[in-house]
């Protein structure tokens, strides 16, 4: 009981160590919003008298170099609500590696982009009890919910805004950037090594259409907590293993002493060192795969029991197939260590000395 307790520790470590980093991995993804080496933020303003279809055909345009999202838009009705939200218009004509997570449903096709539909931020589907499939109408016109935005392990950017396509929402709004203070910010998720190579001629070619054209790089990320989150789960990890074999290997000896008549006779009636030491190797492999088996229980009990309190404070404890396999697997390399100095203990028994022992 005592060894299975000293596996079931250590995996559970190992196992709550890797939902963290796998939450970190996440996190910093999300930060980046895809790869920031090939991001670019461009600003687009009034440098005089502005024209709306001047300013659509400039946006289009970016498009062509990757996806662009629209932001600091101004927030628009859901009408059968009465409540306003960001909106985002987004266009691309080549899907993206990555896209905002999604909780549930898809994200955009090049399909969509000429179709009314539209992604919901999860926590107004949430306010409003709005699920996938379900029709909402902006400005009187009818869109279909494919994609509820977010993650569900905790709060995001990405929840609190409605994703359209660029078509839907420049015919729903007419001329929006006119009204739009004269200035608004394009995000180009990619594509930015083939935008600068034009970016003279394309800033040129906005100012003589009194816009003007500033872009800057995306700031990367700072990945040093996925790291922390590495060596802490790995170093805790070792540490408790540490501490649990020399418990186990101590509690393996005193097993091997208690059953030296028991293993003297096995040596006697012909069993070889090998089928011992492998019923040791077995017995201990069947114990750390209980332990760690029950660690990832207990981690999956948790999740259930503390979602609610465990999202508000920004913990994620998420069980997956990486926590079975990293729990078991590490579990068992440590019981094939751990079997080793009761295996030579066994090897050295003498039959005949330990059957006359009392």
């Amino acid at each position: 009981m005592l060894i299975v307790i000293g596996f079931f520790i250590g995996s559970l470590v190992m196992s709550l160590g890797t939902s963290a980093a796998k939450e970190s991995m996440e996190y910093i993804k999300d930060q980046k919003g895809g790869d920031p080496e090939q991001q670019l933020d461009i600003f687009l303003s009034d440098e005089g008298e502005w024209n709306q279809k001047d300013t659509e055909n400039i946006v289009e345009r970016i498009s062509e170099f990757g996806e662009i999202q629209l932001l600091s838009l101004e927030s628009r009705k859901l009408d059968q609500y009465g409540d306003t939200f960001p909106v985002v218009p987004v266009l691309f004509y080549e899907e993206e590696n990555w896209h905002i997570p999604l909780v549930s449903g898809k994200y955009f096709s090049t399909k969509d982009m000429e179709e009314k539909k539209i992604i919901l931020g999860k926590s107004i589907a949430e306010k409003h009890k709005i699920q996938l499939g379900d029709q909402l109408e902006m400005a009187g016109v009818s869109f279909t919910v494919i994609g509820i935005g977010g993650r569900s392990t905790r709060e995001t950017s990405w929840e609190h805004a409605i994703y359209m396509p660029w078509k839907s929402y420049r015919d729903l709004y007419g001329d929006f950037f006119l009204k739009e203070k004269n200035a608004v910010s394009i995000r180009l998720k990619s594509g930015k090594d083939q935008f600068e190579q034009v970016s003279k001629e394309f800033t040129e070619m906005a100012n003589l259409k009194g816009i003007q054209l500033i872009y800057k790089e995306v700031n990367d990320v700072d990945s040093s907590s996925l790291r922390n989150t590495l060596v802490i789960t790995t170093v805790s990890t070792v540490l408790i293993y540490t501490i649990a074999i020399i418990n186990i290997v101590y509690l393996m000896l005193y097993w091997v002493m208690e059953r030296r008549r028991e293993i003297g006779i096995f040596k006697a009636i012909g069993a070889n060192n090998r089928y011992i030491a492998k019923v040791i190797v077995l017995e201990l492999l069947l114990m750390s795969v209980i332990g760690g088996s029950l660690a990832v229980l207990m981690q999956y009990l948790m999740m259930i029991l503390f979602s609610g309190p465990l999202i508000k404070a920004g913990i994620s404890i998420q069980v997956s197939w990486l926590n079975l396999f990293s729990a078991l697997g590490v579990s068992l390399f440590f019981g094939m260590i751990s079997s080793i100095s009761p295996i030579i203990k066994v090897i050295r028994l003498d039959p005949i000395h330990v059957i006359h022992l009392k």
